[in-house]
Formats: structure tokens, C-alpha cells, sequence
């Protein structure tokens, strides 16, 4: 026969029920996992955003930077590729000429490119001509034909300018990007499922 206290007790409510103890061991591991990881993935994601969309505006930039050597003002029929190179040549004469790019406007200025020893294999310097006096008007080092700031863009978004350090953080935090989505989307499945709201049948 039931006691008095087993009668009045009221049936155990499943909503409030404790979670599978295999629930309750996974999750915590998860949440430290996906916290740990976005601590370092976070900074490399931020730097990519900002100079990947930088990057995108560098041609519009280094117009403002570069104006000096980049632009000219027209004067007329633009003089022989080969006296602007010549120009360029008598500027640098110990240096190789190795490649030429004429002016694409009206406005714009001639690049020749030489080699140059003192520089890193991939890099060339640029001379900057006036296309219409054969003037020299400056010159920077080029990366496969980018200026130093696009280079300084590009390096900073790939390793951080840091070389090979850099380089391995960068694909580290890449490398962990997936942990991040997938620890996420599990939370937010698991809490999703919790505060839906439950039916009891009578």
C-alpha cells in the first residue's frame, strides 16, 4: 500500500529531466574545442578581412600614393618606346634591361623594368618615364609587376609579413577554420533542440 508522501508526490516533469551523461561529457569537450580555436584562428581571420579587402582597393590607392610617378600630364605624340628606354637606361646603366611596359594612357607613365642584384630573385625595378619628354620620373621595386604597397598587402595577408613564421601560423589557423564551423553548428543544434518546446501527452 502507498504512503500518503508517494500518493501527493507529483510524476518526475521530462522537460527538466538531466541530460545522457554521453551529452553532458561531449558538449563541454566541444565548447572549450570551438572556444580555444577561434582564440587563434580570430586575429588571422580579422588581418585576412581587412587586407583582403584593401588588397581589392590597392589599384585605387597606390594611384593617390604613386601619383608622382604613375601619371604625367599630356603633352602631345608620345616619343619612341625607344628613347623613353634609352632615358630609363641612362638612369640605371649598370643595371639590365628586362622588359618594358608602354604607357596604357594618355596620363599614364612608361615602366622599365630591369634586374637588379641588390633585389630578392622575383623582383625587378621599375623606372617610371614620361612618355612624352623622356623624363625620368622615379622608380620602385615591382613584384611580378605590383608596387611595394600591393606587395606589402599581398605578403601581409598570406603570412602576416612575418616569412616562414607567418606562413605557418596562417596555415595553421586555416587548418582550424573547419573545427570553428563544425563545433559551432553543433552548439547551436544541441541548444536549439534544448529550448524547443516540448508537448506532454496526458
Amino acid at each position: 500500500m502507498a504512503t500518503p508522501e508517494e500518493v501527493l508526490a507529483p510524476p518526475p516533469d521530462p522537460v527538466t529531466a538531466a541530460p545522457p551523461a554521453h551529452s553532458r561529457s561531449v558538449r563541454p569537450l566541444i565548447r572549450r574545442l570551438h572556444f580555444y580555436a577561434g582564440v587563434l584562428i580570430a586575429p588571422f581571420i580579422l588581418i585576412a578581412a581587412v587586407t583582403g579587402a584593401l588588397y581589392a582597393l590597392a589599384p585605387t590607392i597606390e594611384s593617390m600614393v604613386y601619383q608622382d610617378i604613375l601619371t604625367v600630364e599630356p603633352g602631345g605624340q608620345a616619343l619612341p618606346l625607344s628613347e623613353q628606354a634609352a632615358a630609363a637606361q641612362a638612369a640605371f646603366p649598370e643595371l639590365a634591361m628586362s622588359g618594358m611596359r608602354p604607357a596604357p594612357g594618355p596620363d599614364d607613365s612608361t615602366r622599365v623594368y630591369f634586374t637588379d642584384p641588390a633585389l630578392d630573385e622575383d623582383m625587378l625595378r621599375a623606372v617610371f618615364v614620361d612618355p612624352y619628354g623622356a623624363r625620368v620620373l622615379g622608380d620602385e621595386t615591382t613584384w611580378f609587376g605590383y608596387l611595394p604597397l600591393s606587395t606589402w598587402l599581398d605578403g601581409f595577408h598570406r603570412h602576416l609579413n612575418l616569412g616562414e613564421p607567418g606562413r605557418v601560423y596562417s596555415e595553421l589557423a586555416a587548418s582550424w577554420l573547419w573545427v570553428v564551423a563544425l563545433g559551432g553548428l553543433y552548439l547551436w543544434v544541441v541548444r536549439r533542440h534544448r529550448d524547443k518546446p516540448r508537448t506532454t501527452h496526458r
